[in-house]
């Protein structure tokens, strides 16, 4: 285990003798939330031990998709045992479209409120597990990405830092106005066909992905130019630095890349490979605590 995801504790909160799982193991959960049952599936590392504070990565799935199709889709739980962090995948409920999502935006989708569901989670983990506070971070593929964007704007005061891949970015109800500059990682295809890189005036107005960066990099007070990091096999990283609170917005262009969870190779800026995005979003989380 990699002792920046952990911290040595005493003993309280959530940080008891008892186990509420089996580590390494993935097990299906429910908590009551604005008056609703909702579900979630929580995976404990290897090792996991309550006399130590672990991080927790929130891992939320598309539309149409479950918790479960997320943890196989982005294979996180596997690298969560070699890190020894805590991953849960909340899963959505059914909208008017008879399909499981987030309520970011478009009508079709549910009509619950997702925000306070994502908080009352977060306390309900941090009451029954050894979580460190200030590593508690945000990801999501497509609709949950979309979702990540929605908690990146409604509540930076709990979640350290936040991924995205092939995110739907619909425009905020009541505005983005995040309470701290927000570190921010985003993966996205120019031939996305569900989510285009382009924009979509038809679906709930989704802004280019190039708008979107601008408005991020604007809200964190970043240096409005970004620098090229990477450009390698189709991929172009760029990021935009010296924000507010030593936040930083990170960008992966995929040129011809589809409407997918990153699975191909990649290299970071130092030269190091990782096998797939699922890596390069831990590696971005363990750089940006709260």
């Amino acid at each position: 285990m990699r002792t920046v995801a952990q911290a040595i504790v005493p003993t309280k909160g959530g940080c008891e003798d008892n186990l509420p799982g089996v580590p390494g193991t993935s097990t299906n959960a429910m908590l009551f939330s604005g008056g609703l049952q909702r579900f979630y599936r929580l995976h404990l590392p290897l090792g996991y031990r309550n006399t130590v504070r672990h991080a927790l990565i929130m891992n939320f799935h598309g539309h149409g998709a479950s918790a479960q199709i997320q943890e196989h889709l982005s294979g996180m739980s596997n690298l969560a045992d070699k890190e020894g962090f805590v991953v849960v995948y909340p899963q959505g409920t059914i909208g008017p479209d008879h399909r499981t999502g987030w309520n970011t935006g478009p009508h079709t989708y549910p009509h619950v409120n997702d925000v306070h569901f994502v908080s009352d989670l977060i306390t309900h983990l941090e009451e029954t597990l050894c979580i460190e506070p200030h590593r508690i971070y945000a990801a999501g593929f497509s609709n949950g990405g979309s979702l990540a964007n929605v908690l990146a704007c409604k509540l930076s005061d709990r979640i350290a830092a936040f991924a995205i891949a092939s995110g739907g970015m619909h425009p905020i109800e009541g505005g983005c106005t995040p309470q701290r500059a927000a570190s921010i990682l985003e993966f996205h295809g120019t031939a996305d066909q569900i989510v285009p890189y382009t924009g979509n005036s038809a679906n709930d107005n989704e802004p280019p992905i190039e708008k979107w960066l601008a408005d991020w990099v604007q809200r964190s007070g970043c240096n409005p130019g970004a620098s090229i990091f990477f450009h390698r096999d189709g991929v172009l990283g760029e990021q935009w630095t010296n924000c507010r609170k030593q936040a930083v917005i990170v960008h992966y262009r995929i040129t011809e890349g589809p409407h997918v969870w990153p699975r191909g190779s990649f290299t970071d800026a130092n030269g190091k490979e990782y096998p797939n995005a699922t890596n390069l979003i831990y590696q971005f989380f363990q750089e940006h605590p709260l």
